[in-house]
């Protein structure tokens, strides 16, 4: 990119008058909470954890995850240098094109919208399980299928989409506040009562940091971290995005390695270092919640069964809102109608990529129930297909913001986070073989199935590439504006 370039994409958007510019008041804190909110902190307690430590390293799993948050951290402290010197929307769409070109970042823009919508669709799939169990286990209905369930949650989203970005801040932020009050007040219950046998420190013994399987407990460690990067895609709907950002950034990736830290850490002396992989082993969907209940009560255990699906609503609103913003930047650089790139009049919100997003996730929702996929296996599926896809973004995001901050002639180069940025690009590429090595453990697909699913996330990577390739022959004026260019 040359000097003019970057100058030009420096250039103020605050009078933008296409209606391609999105508009939000959000502050740090909101910010925070809406992209953790992405993250799904019940869900991960209840049903993440406990997989994490059976496959994984075992009783040295809190510390898999704080390793995993120093990598993170290491990509987050150049993805913030290379966001505020860049100043524009698009996510990993932007970073990528700035920094390894129009052709890799389509590539990546296409990869990205694929990722959030597998995860989208998992969640409503998830939605609907959970529901179906808080009708079932507190009020002894009946059994519901899930995508009957996930209808209403589809049109909340539909309907949310459709507002100003605070509106749907201010309910991610009481479902995440629901979510912590319960893995805070179960944290300190385990942590009061002395857990099963006295509170004990195994977890960071070299013997139990290097049990198990190093490789898949760095693996799942990483994926607890999906979505910290969300905090670039809302630069336009927040306040003082030059410092909003950093401080949210940061915030997210120091809460959430701390937070699951502690709270796996509590879950093992719940049991005691001697018997959680039993308990894990014995009843891996359960135990977290019987946790709950053993230290904190009945009540907790069924605030613990609602929480799962209010997590799940807010993954969901989430979801939702990243996907349709990475349509909504692909439309208003023409990849796209256009008209998928304009912003509502009054509440400035993407609102026509969301009925987009909504639809086509209606439509897979529908193929989905035909393909009469077994409820056990759907989420796990989807939810390992999204941590790959975006492994393979982490791979390019960390390249390209190590590439773009040495070689930024406008500002000069930024030698500490770009060498942070290569580093960890080095450890995502292991990271992704293993990925690819372990695609079965991942996402549960084999033979046919795993090959079709691994074609599906490269396929899209390579579409991407190709259709800039064409773009720049047939094209060339919308070919210049890839990545908010």
């Amino acid at each position: 990119m040359s000097a003019a370039d970057q100058a030009a994409a420096l250039k103020d958007t605050s009078h933008d008058t296409s209606g391609t510019a999105l508009r939000g008041n959000m502050g740090a804190l909101e910010l925070i909470f809406t992209v953790m909110a992405y993250n799904g902190p019940a869900v991960v307690f209840l049903g993440f954890l406990p997989v994490a430590i059976l496959l994984g390293n075992g009783v040295g799993t809190p510390v898999a995850i704080i390793v995993c948050g120093l990598v993170i951290a290491m990509v987050a402290f150049g993805l913030v240098k290379m966001a505020g010197r860049l100043d524009k929307p698009g996510g990993f769409y932007t970073l990528i094109t700035a920094g390894l070109g129009r052709t890799t970042g389509l590539a990546a823009g296409f990869t990205a919208l694929t990722c959030y919508f597998l995860v989208l669709v998992g969640v409503y799939a998830l939605g609907g399980m959970t529901l179906g169990a808080v009708i079932q286990e507190i009020f002894d209905g009946p059994h519901i299928a899930w995508w009957v369930l996930a209808l209403p949650l589809l049109a909340l989203a539909t309907v949310l989409g459709h507002f100003n970005i605070n509106f749907s801040a201010k309910v991610l932020t009481f479902f995440l506040m629901c979510e912590l009050v319960l893995m805070v007040v179960y944290d300190v219950a385990v942590l009061v009562q002395g857990g099963a046998h006295g509170i004990g420190f195994d977890s960071f013994t070299p013997h139990h940091i290097s049990s198990g399987s190093i490789s898949i407990a760095f693996l799942f460690g990483i994926g607890l971290f999906g979505g910290f990067e969300a905090t670039v895609i809302f630069r336009d709907e927040v306040r003082k995005p030059e410092r909003t950002i950093p401080r949210a950034t940061y915030g997210v990736v120091a809460l959430l390695a701390g937070m699951y830290a502690l709270t796996a850490w509590c879950f093992i002396n719940a049991y005691g270092a001697d018997a959680v992989m039993g308990a894990v082993s014995g009843d891996l969907t359960g135990s977290a919640k019987n946790s709950v209940k053993d230290y904190v009560g009945q009540f907790a255990y069924d605030s613990a069964t609602v929480m799962f699906f209010t997590s799940s609503i807010a993954l969901i609103l989430a979801a939702h809102s990243i996907t349709a913003r990475y349509l909504f930047n692909l439309g208003a650089d023409g990849i796209f109608p256009q008209s998928l790139g304009k912003a509502h009049p009054r509440h400035v919100s993407p609102h026509r990529a969301s009925i987009v997003v909504s639809t086509a996730a209606l439509i897979t929702i529908a193929c989905v129930t035909l393909a009469k996929i077994p409820e056990s296996q759907l989420y796990a599926l989807l939810a390992g297909l999204y941590g790959y896809a975006f492994m393979i973004l982490m791979v390019l995001v960390a390249l390209a913001i190590g590439v773009y901050l040495l070689r930024d002639r406008l500002h000069g180069p930024a030698v500490a986070p770009a060498i942070s940025s290569f580093i960890a690009f080095g450890i995502m590429c292991l990271t992704l073989v293993l990925a690819t090595k372990n695609f079965t453990l991942l996402t549960g697909a084999t033979g046919m199935t795993k090959t079709a699913m691994l074609s599906l996330i490269w396929g899209v990577t390579v579409l991407g590439a190709v259709y800039a390739v064409v773009v720049r022959r047939k094209k060339p004026e919308v070919y210049a504006r890839i990545g908010r260019q």
